[in-house]
């Protein structure tokens, strides 16, 4: 699946690093300094890259939370978003994705324990939303990212007033099935008519699949 893996100097010695290369052995690894050398140089072809993006590994150095939107949220209290990649497995020709960035490639944020602290912080002020899944799909590269078992175990341990939102096609749902559902943690699907999907959702399962998935959880 991945070819090539980008890896940006300030994570080289990161522990989820070490595994994505046990995952990838015959992976080519490429150093970078900071993953927008790769990821926002000018010239590239998204649609030729999407055939078979690489993996660029970095660290997420500020900007790790936003203000979300009154509109945008689905609760009391504040919201915020927060995306642990850039990019989608998936290929919907709608997606703004496409649009926002020059670069198909996916860049992982392998610095949880930064954005885990920066929550921490917020969730401090008062009741809030944290919504994953807006540069990327939140579960689509779990089994990769591990992003899932993290963020669990992160809200399990955070007051009740701390909800997060898991906005995902997937059905890469086995990290969650294999705990306790949390009270403060939602995954939402999204889907579109069939004829849409079919036309312009590629790669995404079917939507048969990501109803069973929905029924699981």
């Amino acid at each position: 699946m991945i070819s090539t893996i980008y890896i940006e100097q300030a994570i080289a010695d990161h522990p989820r690093l070490t595994s994505l290369l046990e995952r990838y052995p015959k992976a080519a690894q490429v150093s970078c300094e900071r993953y927008g050398e790769v990821f926002n140089r000018k010239a590239q072809n998204f649609r030729l890259q999407k055939l078979k993006p690489s993996l660029i590994a970095a660290r997420k150095h500020q900007g790790r939370l936003l203000p979300s939107p009154p509109e945008y949220r689905i609760g009391e209290g504040a919201g915020y978003y927060f995306s642990h990649l850039l990019n989608c497995l998936y290929d919907c020709r709608y997606c703004f994705l496409q649009g926002m960035y020059r670069s198909a490639h996916y860049v992982w944020f392998l610095n949880y324990e930064e954005f885990a602290q920066d929550i921490r912080e917020l969730v401090a002020q008062g009741p809030s939303w944290f919504y994953s899944g807006y540069d990327c799909d939140s579960l689509a590269l779990d089994p990769v990212t591990g992003f899932a078992d993290f963020a669990l175990d992160l809200f399990a341990d955070l007051p009740a007033h701390a909800r997060l939102e898991l906005r995902t096609k997937s059905t890469q749902i086995r990290s969650l099935l294999a705990r306790e559902p949390l009270q403060n943690v939602v995954t939402a699907f999204s889907f579109t008519p069939a004829a849409v999907g079919n036309a312009l959702e590629l790669k995404v399962p079917a939507i048969e699949k990501r109803v069973a998935a929905m029924v699981k959880l």
